[in-house]
């Protein structure tokens, strides 16, 4: 039992008035949602043809490396933003909390997304080279290069990256398929449509939500896991001469920070321009700001434990790294990264009359879209064009100079994101983009009653 204060108890809204309302918006599809289908759609094109245009003039290759960092630097962005938004709904499922119901099937809409991260990664392995004599996780080599190290380990690093996404993706299309079934019974039984394969059993329910625990456990393995290989192949182990046991786990801090902004600024449109306000309020984003509070802390004490080794070990190999990824040629990237990662956000959160809205969380979230954005660049552009000669020496032999993107590189970057954007309103118009089983399930659960002066929210606990 809860009190949010007078002015926040939620609206009494009963399972059958829900259901109608969904259903109905389901059904007819907007003009502003087909504008917006069609604008995401027409700019992921245009990047789709930005990509063809560069791989024609520059070239597709390990020494052609250096011009796709920002292809690598927004693939980086979509694994730790939308790829990583499902992690956020299987914790909340695991732990059971009951504001997590209007931002389910968000979250699995966004893990979709991985197919386009697949596409993308795969294009992106045409520039990575074999993992043979150079420092890299699996140590091999040919025996003579680099002596003690274990012998040939056949398709590294492309091979094992490719199969903890292959998972990923099967994961994601998983989580939302089993999730879909109960609500596309519902749009079938509104519509006077025979169902297809759920019906509603007991057994049927009791499947869904072990296989939606098993699914979620398997995302969430797997994400960490992609994440950790995507990080150290396709960044760390490019730039000669930086070590760091630290960065793999700070890319997994970022990407549960990223998931969950991007879950928050999802919840904000959906309520302000979805018109769902009747279903999302302030409770909801002030439960998931506490979060991202917690986790704008993490991502600076994992910074802060990672740059602590360069600036006190100031060996040549780390100064050069250090130059590269901090106050070098793409210190700016960092400075964005640090302010709007760390610094704007936890001031925006610190406080609580600013938590206890739905403007408040949303501006910090989107904040922190902006300053992951900066820090894949500097990350991924900046290993990126270190030359291909380079990358199996000791240390850099001189820091590259900052790369910026042209054109095409801009357009491909829109593009990416508009794809990712449009496969979750597509797939979107396949099931309703809020979750009814789970929304009626909360809803059944939930009653207003007087107490005193004032009105309180009592949740019930079926387990």
């Amino acid at each position: 039992m809860h009190s949010n204060g007078h002015h926040h108890i939620p609206p009494v809204v009963t399972v059958q008035e829900f259901t109608e309302d969904v259903v109905a918006r389901h059904i007819a599809i907007g003009p502003r949602y087909r504008r917006a289908l069609m604008i995401f759609g027409v700019l992921f094109l245009l990047g789709v043809a930005a990509f063809v245009a560069k791989a024609a003039t520059d070239g597709i290759g390990v020494d052609k490396r250096a011009s796709w960092g920002y292809l690598a630097a927004i693939t980086a962005y979509l694994l730790t933003t939308a790829g990583t938004a499902p992690l956020a709904l299987i914790g909340l499922r695991a732990i059971k909390a009951h504001w997590r119901r209007p931002l389910a099937r968000l979250a699995e809409l966004y893990g979709l997304v991985t197919v386009l991260i697949l596409l993308l990664v795969v294009a992106l392995m045409f520039f990575i080279p074999s993992a043979m004599n150079r420092r890299t996780m699996y140590f091999q080599s040919d025996g003579v290069t680099f002596p003690g190290t274990l012998g040939k380990i056949p398709g590294a690093p492309h091979v094992y990256d490719l199969v903890l996404l292959l998972a990923l993706v099967a994961g994601g299309i998983g989580l939302w398929w089993l999730s879909a079934r109960a609500d596309k019974g519902l749009i079938a039984d509104h519509q006077g449509k025979p169902r297809n394969t759920f019906w509603g059993t007991a057994k049927q329910w009791k499947v869904q939500q072990v296989g939606l625990g098993l699914l979620g456990a398997a995302y969430f393995i797997t994400a960490v896991g992609f994440i950790t290989f995507f990080s150290i192949d396709f960044a760390m182990a490019l730039a000669p001469g930086w070590k760091d046991a630290i960065f793999a786990p700070l890319q997994g801090i970022t990407g549960l920070q990223g998931g969950l902004a991007t879950l928050i600024l999802s919840m904000y449109v959906l309520r302000r321009w979805g018109h769902f306000e009747r279903y999302i309020f302030m409770e909801h984003f002030w439960a998931a700001s506490k979060i991202l509070l917690a986790l704008c802390l993490l991502w600076f004490y994992f910074s802060w434990s990672a740059f602590i080794i360069f600036w006190y070990g100031r060996q040549p190999a780390e100064f050069s790294v250090m130059q590269l990824l901090y106050f070098g040629p793409y210190e700016w990237f960092f400075y964005g990264a640090f302010l709007f990662c760390f610094v704007a956000p936890f001031l925006t959160l610190l406080w609580n009359s600013v938590r206890k809205s739905a403007t408040g969380p949303a501006i910090a979230a989107g904040m922190i879209l902006v300053g992951n954005l900066f820090d894949k660049i500097r990350l991924y552009a900046g290993t990126w064009s270190v030359p291909n000669d380079q990358i199996a020496d000791h240390a850099m032999s001189s820091v590259p100079l900052v790369r910026y993107p042209n054109a095409l590189d801009i357009m491909m970057m829109v593009g990416a994101v508009s794809g990712a954007l449009f496969i979750v309103l597509w797939m979107g118009r396949k099931a309703p983009i809020v979750s009814m089983w789970e929304m009626s399930e909360g809803l059944r659960l939930r009653v207003v009653r007087n107490f005193l002066r004032t009105r309180l929210t009592v949740l019930g606990k079926p387990e």
